[in-house]
C-alpha cells in the first residue's frame, strides 16, 4: 500500500511539475512585450546594406526608409531601438537563436514562412523588376531573363522568382553585389523590389543600368517574429494599423520613394 501511495505521489508531481513548466513557458511566451518594456530596449534585425531601406549614409549613421519605421515603433512601445544588423542569408535565422525581437528587412509574408514564424500585418507591398545593363538587347522584358544569369541572394524571395522564370542564380550577399555583377556582366540582371532601383538610378544617374518590362511578383511586408508571442504581435498590428492611418509612414515613405507605398490594413 505504502508502495502504492508512494507511486501515484511521485506521478502526481510529475504531472505538477510538467503543467508548472507548460505554464512557465506559455507565461514567459505572453511576457514578451512586458519583457522588452521592462528592459526599455528592443532588438531589431535589418541588413543595413540595403539602401533605401536600411543602410549607412555618408557620414556612416545606419538610415533609411525600415530603419525609419523600426524607430516609430520603437518610440511607440516607449523604448529605445538597438539595431542588429545581419547579413541577409542568415537573417531570419537569428530569430531562432533570439538574436533580435523582430526583423524588418522588405520580407515578404509567405505560407512557407508562416509555418515557423508570426507575421504583423504588412506595412507595405513589394512589386518585384528586373534591371539588366542599359545596352542589354537580348532582355527586353522580364520573360526574357529565361536560360540567363540572374544575381541575387540565394534564399530570397526575388532569388525564387528569378528561378521562377527559368534563370540560373548567381549569387550575390546584397543589392550592392547584385548589381556590380551585372555592370560587370558576370549576370545578365537581377531582380528587386521596384522602388529600391528607382531610388538607386536616381542616386546613381550615371549607372549603367535599366529596367526592364513587367514585374515578377507582387507581396505583402511585414515584420517578421518567433510564434507565441501574440500579445507583442498585436501590439505591433496595433502601431502599424495607427502610424499607417495617420500619415506618419506615409510621410517616411515620401521621403524616400517620393510616393506612397505604404499599404492599407
Amino acid at each position: 500500500m505504502k508502495k502504492l501511495f508512494a507511486s501515484l505521489a511521485l506521478t502526481a508531481g510529475l504531472l505538477a511539475a510538467c503543467g508548472t513548466s507548460d505554464e512557465t513557458k506559455q507565461e514567459d511566451q505572453v511576457n514578451k512585450l512586458q519583457e522588452i518594456q521592462d528592459e526599455g530596449v528592443i532588438q531589431i534585425g535589418l541588413e543595413g546594406a540595403f539602401p533605401p531601406f536600411s543602410y549607412h549614409d555618408k557620414s556612416g549613421k545606419l538610415t533609411g526608409f525600415e530603419y525609419e519605421i523600426a524607430e516609430q515603433i520603437a518610440k511607440d512601445l516607449g523604448v529605445k531601438s538597438e539595431f542588429i544588423e545581419t547579413k541577409w542569408d542568415s537573417l531570419i535565422a537569428g530569430l531562432d537563436t533570439d538574436k533580435y525581437d523582430f526583423v524588418i528587412n522588405n520580407i515578404s509574408i509567405t505560407d512557407e514562412r508562416k509555418e515557423k514564424y508570426d507575421f504583423s500585418i504588412p506595412y507595405m507591398e513589394s512589386v518585384a523588376v528586373l534591371a539588366v545593363q542599359k545596352d542589354n538587347t537580348d532582355i527586353q522584358k522580364i520573360e526574357d531573363l529565361k536560360g540567363k544569369k540572374a544575381a541575387q541572394t540565394i534564399t530570397s524571395n526575388f532569388a525564387k522568382d528569378a528561378e521562377g522564370l527559368g534563370a540560373e542564380i548567381v549569387p550575390a550577399t546584397d543589392l550592392t553585389s547584385s548589381l556590380e555583377l551585372v555592370t560587370q556582366g558576370r549576370a545578365d540582371g537581377t531582380i528587386h523590389d521596384r522602388v529600391t532601383f528607382l531610388t538607386y538610378l536616381k542616386e546613381q544617374p550615371d549607372a549603367q543600368l535599366k529596367i526592364v518590362e513587367g514585374s515578377s511578383s507582387s507581396s505583402d511586408i511585414g515584420l517578421i517574429l518567433n510564434k507565441g508571442n501574440a500579445e507583442f504581435r498585436d501590439k505591433l498590428d496595433e502601431i502599424i494599423k495607427k502610424r499607417s492611418e495617420d500619415g506618419t509612414f506615409a510621410a517616411i515613405s515620401e521621403k524616400y520613394f517620393a510616393e506612397d507605398i505604404i499599404k492599407s490594413n
